[in-house]
């Protein structure tokens, strides 16, 4: 560019030196011409000089065209998921020219490999973050505070979004992620084991009482070989009872458990009782290894488990036939209470203006009704938005997964906003799991589980 501008001026120069040469207007004496010309050479250096310099030191946006480029991360659970994920890329590039957004799954150590990418400036534009997680990214300031952006589109609708799940990707008032899809805990049961100890489906108002009745009647009428339940030192299974005895693990303001802690030990004592008393085998005796795959071999007749599940029956591998098997709402005790899991896209804070313009819109697309119904349709989660609960299409074509969709109301986020929950939740689980073991009573697990959590968020 700069042996351009010289060009330019050396072609002017020559031009003049011609120009006066040949035109009689400018003087007709050689002195005259001397002078005459000199003027016009220092003008023309000038002229030259000044080119130059502006084109070195001027902006050079003017010279940048083609798409705004970002990326797009997150795990692959399945291939069906990849797919996904693929197909809701293209589709977004081609609804968006100036756009380009290229799909970069993190396939190891999700959470750590992605704190250290954004640490490092190399994070991804939009990610997947689930909402126990984003505390602690916010709170490093990776995060965008998407809230000036999402309401400032109404058509984006976020009234539209189940209003427990939306809220636990709130931090300290702000929306930092929008849920793409959840899934819930409910009782999965196999009909013909049931039939086969003379007991009908379980009821939908069905209770502690009678969810213990279903099972003591298993244990005493199912063959040798068969269980009439599975389970796990889980603590996010055990969470559920204890919303249902009435309580929470973790107050409101997030730094200790409740006042009351009773229905803590409540809902610990109803799970541990189950495998305690007999009705329940440990899901580690078995082959799968886990509630859900357990029970797709055919041999227990009840489990607690989540929407997961469904694709594992639906599989060729399953030993449980289609219309063999149901799916009910928790039990209640106190109240009803289940478990949510859920997902959300968030937005790395640290782009520029126009990649954090497009890492909105591609959330936008990603979790808006029309996105969301695409993937939703395909049965491996649950709809995050009403208007998809409500739709009549996506009932007739998945109608257990909207009728397990239906405790949304009773439903508690698997969330407790506190940047530590890593360490307070392994000290838990620890905690249940030693339980199980048999090197801690009740009581102790007990007391142990309220004191790591009180230690965990002091000063919080």
């Amino acid at each position: 560019m700069i042996q351009s501008y010289g060009s330019k001026y050396l072609n002017l120069l020559y031009f003049y030196i011609i120009k006066i040469h040949t035109n009689r207007g400018f003087g007709a004496g050689k002195s005259a011409f001397s002078r005459v010309l000199a003027v016009v050479v220092a003008v023309i250096v000038v002229l030259a000089v000044v080119g130059v310099v502006y084109e070195v030191t001027r902006p050079h946006t003017s010279s940048v065209s083609g798409p705004v480029k970002i990326t797009f991360a997150g795990w692959v659970s399945s291939g069906e998921e990849y797919q996904f994920d693929v197909q809701m890329v293209d589709e977004f590039n081609s609804l968006n020219p100036g756009i380009t957004v290229n799909f970069t799954p993190i396939t190891t150590n999700y959470y750590s490999t992605l704190s250290t990418e954004l640490t490092t400036g190399t994070g991804p534009s939009v990610f997947y973050m689930e909402n126990t997680e984003l505390p602690r990214f916010a709170a490093g300031g990776y995060l965008l505070n998407l809230t000036p952006y999402l309401k400032a589109d109404p058509s984006f609708n976020l009234s539209d979004f189940i209003p427990s799940i939306i809220n636990t990707f709130y931090y300290h008032g702000q929306l930092y992620a929008v849920p793409k899809d959840w899934n819930v805990l409910a009782v999965f049961y196999n009909k013909q084991l049931l039939a086969m100890a003379g007991l009908p489906p379980p009821p939908q108002n069905w209770n502690w009482s009678t969810f213990l009745y279903y099972l003591k009647t298993l244990k005493a009428k199912l063959p040798a070989g068969y269980y009439p339940m599975v389970l796990g030192p889980q603590w996010a299974r055990i969470l559920a009872f204890v919303h249902e005895a009435g309580g929470d693990w973790v107050n409101a303001q997030g730094t200790g458990t409740p006042s009351n802690t009773t229905p803590i030990y409540e809902g610990l004592a109803f799970w541990y009782g189950l495998y305690q008393d007999g009705y329940a085998t440990l899901n580690t005796n078995l082959a799968a290894g886990w509630n859900g795959g357990d029970f797709a071999l055919g041999k227990v007749a009840m489990v607690v488990s989540g929407g997961w599940t469904i694709p594992v029956l639906e599989s060729n591998s399953s030993k449980v036939p289609m219309g063999e098997w149901g799916v009910q709402w928790m039990p209640s005790d106190v109240q009803r209470g289940t478990m949510l899991f859920t997902v959300g896209l968030a937005v790395n804070s640290h782009l520029s203006a126009a990649q954090t313009q497009a890492a909105v819109k591609f959330v936008e697309f990603f979790t808006g009704e029309q996105g969301q119904f695409q993937w939703v349709e395909k049965g491996l989660a649950l709809p995050t938005r009403l208007s998809i609960l409500d739709n009549s299409t996506y009932i007739h074509d998945q109608p257990i997964q909207a009728y397990m969709a239906e405790q949304y109301p009773f439903a508690y986020g698997w969330a407790y906003n506190t940047i530590n929950w890593d360490a307070m939740h392994t000290q838990v689980h620890d905690t249940v799991a030693n339980l199980f073991a048999g090197t801690i009573t009740l009581q102790q697990a007990y007391q142990q589980i309220i004191m790591e959590t009180n230690e965990s968020l002091k000063g919080s």
